[in-house]
């Protein structure tokens, strides 16, 4: 629970001065009891304007959130305490503002009746759609004449903020080889499984008679099979890339398809980082947007990833992929598989990718133009025309994969999860 100290207070009181002038200049001209009475109300609410700001200048609140971390879609509870204040009662609109980058968030704005006797507690209530960090420091409390004579707007601020975490994409497969041998385990395999190593059992996938679990099955009353370990796991680079690239022409254009692609490709990256992780392998994360970013999974979880990616943004004037992946190149060896998320790829990176396939066991590119069907909706007829430099890279496509690059342009006629299962 955090106490929110008063940043700064507005008071509108036009109408009141205005009220005042009249009910003086009556009395002067024509004193009266009406033009007495007149004055007397106007005192009123001036001592009333005065005690009512000094109120808001000395209200005391403190705030609580249920949480720090969450996910697009989730509600973020927020609670403010209002301490009581003696010899007073004050009608009160209270408004929590929410300040996010590309996200309007705009909880109910709630009215109390501050007593001199309890406590008021307000509770909002408040979805976030992208991820990012949400900056929840101020609180405006405004109270208003009953007259509509006057009117103060206080704005309360503390440093508290929330992280709104990417989307993980639900991915069921993804080709990540298994070349790097782990010490001290032998195998004849040539599929580097170790049936010694037994991990449990799955649901029965269409494998050979002599994996099926015949007890399990029999008590589950389907068909379990057996799930062994590896003697070697999968290590890849995956690099996302969040920038506009310089070959680009139409950047108007780019710049706006840019900032939907940002959100489903960093969704697509981490969903790849948890099925590693899922699978027992070894990933390493390459962001390429304002700034680039590099993770490996040793001693992390793939939450951590998850929190780093979650403020990350792309700009249209930024690092380059191809400059990155050029730089990195060293780094591949046969055991490594490249995998590439991208919006846009030129002919600048060709070279890169074929000198990326002469050190790594695969690369695997990824293209997004458009934002992809998701997997749930029906299919539609595309009308989507392509750019043409995509379009040429993928009639290229085919000869790439006998390099053993494969190149896949994800359509909005596509789910990105069925053009995985094709790879």
């Amino acid at each position: 629970m955090k106490r929110l100290e008063l940043e700064e207070i507005r008071s509108r009181k036009g109408p009141l001065i205005i009220a005042t002038g009249f009910s003086v200049g009556w009395s002067l001209f024509f004193f009266n009891v009406y033009s007495a009475m007149f004055l007397t109300l106007s005192a009123v609410v001036w001592i009333y304007y005065y005690l009512s700001k000094l109120t808001l200048k000395n209200l005391t609140i403190d705030r609580s959130v249920d949480r720090e971390r969450l996910f697009p879609g989730e509600t973020l509870t927020l609670v403010h305490n209002i301490h009581r204040v003696p010899f007073i009662s004050l009608g009160l609109t209270v408004i929590p503002v929410i300040r996010a980058e590309r996200e309007y968030a705009a909880p109910r704005e709630s009215s109390i009746s501050l007593s001199s006797t309890e406590d008021s507690r307000v509770e909002s209530k408040v979805v976030f759609r992208r991820r990012g960090e949400k900056d929840l420091s101020r609180l405006v409390v405004a109270c208003r004449d009953p007259l509509g004579l006057f009117s103060h707007s206080a704005t309360y601020c503390t440093p508290q903020s929330v992280l709104v975490l990417p989307k993980v994409m639900d991915l069921e497969t993804f080709p990540l080889r298994l070349r790097e041998l782990l010490p001290g385990r032998e195998s004849d395999f040539r599929l580097m499984e170790d049936p010694v190593d037994f991990k449990g059992i799955k649901e029965y996938e269409r494998e050979s008679l002599n994996r099926i679990h015949w007890n399990a099955s029999a008590k589950l009353g389907k068909l379990m099979s057996k799930e062994f370990g590896y003697t070697a796991v999968s290590k890849t680079i995956l690099y996302l890339d969040l920038n506009l690239s310089r070959e680009v022409f139409a950047r108007d254009v780019w710049e706006r398809i840019r900032i939907d692609y940002e959100e489903i490709a960093v969704q697509l990256a981490l969903g790849l980082i948890r099925l590693s992780y899922k699978s027992g392998g070894s990933i390493r994360l390459v962001s390429v947007g304002e700034e680039v970013l590099r993770l490996s999974d040793r001693g992390r979880d793939w939450i951590d990833f998850a929190e780093a990616l979650s403020d990350t943004k792309g700009v249209d004037h930024g690092f380059q992929l191809n400059e990155i992946i050029e730089d990195d190149l060293e780094q591949f060896d046969p055991s490594t598989t490249v995998v590439l998320i991208s919006l846009y790829l030129g002919e600048e990176i060709l070279p890169q990718l074929l000198r990326a396939r002469s050190h790594a066991s695969r690369v695997v590119v990824l293209i997004i133009p458009f934002s992809p069907r998701e997997p749930w909706m029906k299919r539609n007829v595309s009308y989507q025309m392509l750019p043409k430099t995509i379009d040429e890279l993928k009639k290229r496509a085919a000869f790439l994969e006998e390099e053993q690059i494969i190149v896949r342009v994800v359509g909005d006629d596509q789910s990105i999860q069925e053009v995985l299962l094709d790879l």
